[in-house]
């Protein structure tokens, strides 16, 4: 891969994330999840580890509502094996003419046929490590251009353009960070129906000096949201969406409301009650953030505001995730549970009314002992395909190149 240096950028806007952009703005509290809504055991009724790890093996999904597990036909897709590849290393995106792109690391898989053959473009890998000209955080623009985003800690998050598959790449903007002591990192940008270009940013500020009581040195954290219009050649100043969130991705829904997913976690502060460990089911699992789940997050403008967060998932460890949206209002988040272990995989759960209830069942995906990461997308508004990737080895760190993917064709029950 080829990048062309600055004497050949044709346009280079530099978006600063300023204190006065967002410093003034007014954050709302969360809301939290109310006593009676649980996502422990959706539906009523937990699989056994035997039968999630049969369901894995076979060509159906399961579903639990009204205290029954049933079975849902499936068609799965198996991709080849991505050398650099992980768990958490995935796209999956809808491009011009309704093309169909599945991402990993050095593996890009595309369909022309609503998903039902696939062509694989491979990237040259040395060792496992992850190649220069990886297809992570990348999208494909109405005209066909391909856009990726790349995270740089000096620069900031940096933007460039290919009109030739990958083959030389152009920079033509950047997003900085704010301060030496801060980092900038990108969730999924999406290309949305309109062909603008959503971004989701969080913002890490960093203590000067790390506390012994302290898990991670987080002064503060912003989740942000950017919208270019012109492809990626400029971008709105930054909005917040909330405080401490973190991998953030944003969905455009049919009537034009943004659902933002948001991994919300955060240390614990001086206002927490002692047990707040207990309370957040966090202490269940060892765990030392008191949140490490799921909240969501509207807006109603097109990004330039949005609604507080409120909470989705109750078990720590379903953290991370992504909504797609269907017909008639209703509304997927794929989500990944991690703990324990052997009960690992891609959940999703279902809303009729764009993200404001939920249901009381639960649609299980895959399982793992590290998997769960999950990318939805829809042709139609009613058959998805889902993105989703596991591997058996309890490292993470391990399941590079140990990771299997597989796309599933499904829908909604009834």
């Amino acid at each position: 891969m080829k990048f062309h240096g600055l004497l050949m950028i044709v346009c280079c806007l530099i978006v600063f994330i300023c204190g006065a952009a967002f410093g003034e703005e007014k954050i709302s509290e969360p809301e939290y999840a109310q006593r009676g809504w649980s996502t422990v055991a959706l539906g009523g009724i937990l699989p056994t580890a035997e039968q999630l790890k049969q369901m894995h093996q076979s060509s159906y999904i399961l579903r639990s509502v009204n205290n029954k597990l049933k079975k849902v036909e499936v068609e799965k897709i198996s991709l080849p094996l991505d050398p650099c590849g992980h768990t958490q290393r995935l796209g999956l995106f809808v491009g011009p003419d309704k093309a169909i792109y599945a991402t990993q690391c050095s593996l890009m898989s595309k369909s022309s046929d609503g998903g039902k053959t696939w062509t694989h473009l491979r990237r040259k890998v040395d060792k496992n490590e992850m190649p220069n000209d990886h297809f992570m955080n990348l999208r494909v623009l109405p005209d066909g251009t391909w856009i990726q985003a790349r995270d740089t800690k000096k620069q900031g998050i940096v933007f460039y353009v290919s009109n030739d598959e990958g083959q030389v790449w152009t920079q033509v903007t950047r997003i900085s960070k704010q301060f030496n002591n801060s980092r900038l990192l990108i969730g999924d940008m999406e290309v949305f129906p309109n062909g603008d270009l959503g971004v989701p940013l969080t913002n890490i500020i960093v203590k000067d000096k790390k506390s012994e009581n302290d898990i991670v040195p987080w002064k503060s954290v912003k989740s942000l949201f950017c919208l270019s219009t012109d492809g990626g050649k400029s971008f709105s100043n930054p909005r917040i969406i909330g405080e401490w969130g973190h991998e953030i991705n944003v969905s455009k829904l049919s009537s034009g409301r943004l659902l933002a997913v948001i991994r919300y976690q955060r240390p614990l502060l001086p206002t927490d009650p002692p047990n707040i460990l207990v309370l957040t089911g966090s202490k269940r699992f060892n765990q030392g953030f008191p949140y490490k789940h799921l909240f969501l997050a509207d807006s109603t403008d097109n990004g330039k505001s949005w609604s507080p967060l409120r909470q989705l998932t109750t078990e720590s460890g379903q953290c991370h995730g992504q909504a797609v949206g269907l017909a008639n209002g209703r509304v997927v988040v794929s989500y990944d549970h991690r703990y324990p272990r052997v009960m690992a995989g891609a959940r999703a759960v279902v809303s009729d009314d764009e993200g404001q209830t939920w249901r009381d069942e639960v649609y299980y995906l895959s399982n793992g002992m590290v998997g769960g990461f999950a990318r939805t997308i829809t042709l139609d508004g009613i058959e998805m395909i889902t993105l989703t990737g596991t591997s058996d080895l309890v490292n993470w760190d391990k399941s590079i190149g140990a990771s299997y993917f597989s796309l599933i064709r499904w829908r909604l029950a009834n």
